[in-house]
C-alpha cells in the first residue's frame, strides 16, 4: 500500500480541525450551562418578573442549534478550504513514526 505525503497531511489537519471544533462545541455546552444557572437564580429571585425574564433568555434551545450548526459548518468549510489549498501543491516529506 502506497501512503500519499498529502493524504497524510489530509488526514492530520482534518483530524486537528475536528477536535478544535469539537473543543469550540464544548464551549458553547459550558456557556449553555452557566446560562441557564444564571437565569434559574434570577427567576428564583424575582418570581413575580418570572415571564419578563423568560422573555429575556435569549440562549433557548434553538439558538443554541443555531450556534451548534454554525461552529460545524465553518469547521466543515475551513477543512474544505483547506484541502483545495493543498491541491495546488505537490508534498513530499519523510514520516517520522516514534
Amino acid at each position: 500500500m502506497d501512503i500519499k505525503p498529502k493524504d497524510v497531511l489530509v488526514f492530520q489537519v482534518k483530524r486537528d480541525f475536528i477536535n478544535l471544533y469539537k473543543s469550540f462545541l464544548f464551549i458553547l455546552e459550558d456557556i449553555e450551562k452557566e446560562h441557564q444557572i444564571a437565569f434559574s437564580k434570577i427567576k428564583r429571585q424575582l418570581p413575580q418578573f418570572k415571564d419578563a425574564i423568560e422573555c429575556a433568555d435569549y440562549l433557548d434551545e434553538s439558538k443554541m442549534e443555531y450556534l451548534r450548526k454554525k461552529v460545524l459548518d465553518l469547521g466543515n468549510g475551513s477543512i474544505r478550504h483547506l484541502i483545495n489549498e493543498l491541491e495546488k501543491y505537490d508534498i513530499d516529506f519523510n514520516i517520522k513514526i516514534n
